[in-house]
């Protein structure tokens, strides 16, 4: 692929996305997406939220459905050996009609990747659908220590501003020749350079 070229269509970025994931986990994977969730899937995906984020982060159930009645709402669910293993949702962005909200990524096994190809499938995804930038809140540094503002810096977003209420407001401009670029990167190439937020470890 040519930084030059369209983007790909997001079933033939989708198809790649698996094949990505079982490379670097070398188990069977699958990727489901969903414009609404079902109760059981939710409960699923409440045990990684739960695991990933310190308490007063969690969604209840109920604010998880809430989640699926937004404007444009879709999810992407990864799965190892059929089990739920990293997901991401987002819906249109209320500030802006051009731009899309990513609520919340989450992966169980961290330190695969999963997370970037989920972004990465998403950048996709928004591409094809007219979307002109991906927008989240997110906090410098977590509980854990990981550093999620370079992780996102790191997959091409920008700080936007910093909110006491929001927290650091991240924007990805989806562009061709840039999309063109990570998505090589995350769903081809072999190992490092390492980013910077890991060096640190």
């Amino acid at each position: 692929m040519d930084d030059d070229e369209p983007p790909p269509l997001f079933e033939d970025a989708l198809k790649r996305a698996v094949e990505r994931a079982e490379e670097k986990l070398e188990q069977s994977c699958s990727i489901t997406v969903h414009t609404h969730l079902s109760g059981e899937l939710i409960a699923q995906l409440e045990v990684i939220d739960h695991e990933k984020f310190r308490q007063e982060l969690w969604y209840t159930h109920e604010e998880f459905l809430e989640k699926t009645r937004q404007k444009d709402f879709i999810c992407f669910v990864l799965s190892v050996n059929d089990e739920p293993a990293a997901f991401l949702y987002g819906y249109d962005y209320h500030a802006d009609p051009k731009g899309f909200f990513l609520d919340e990524v989450a992966a169980q096994i961290e330190g695969k990747g999963l997370g970037k190809i989920l972004i990465t499938l998403l950048f996709v995804y928004c591409y094809e659908l007219g979307y002109e930038s991906v927008v989240l809140y997110t906090e410098d540094i977590d509980q854990e220590g990981r550093h999620l503002r370079e992780f996102y810096e790191h997959m091409g977003f920008h700080v936007e501003t910093t909110d006491p209420t929001l927290g650091v407001v991240m924007k990805y401009s989806i562009e061709e020749k840039s999309l063109n670029a990570l998505y090589k990167r995350v769903m081809y190439r072999a190992g490092g350079p390492f980013p910077p937020y890991l060096e640190r470890a």
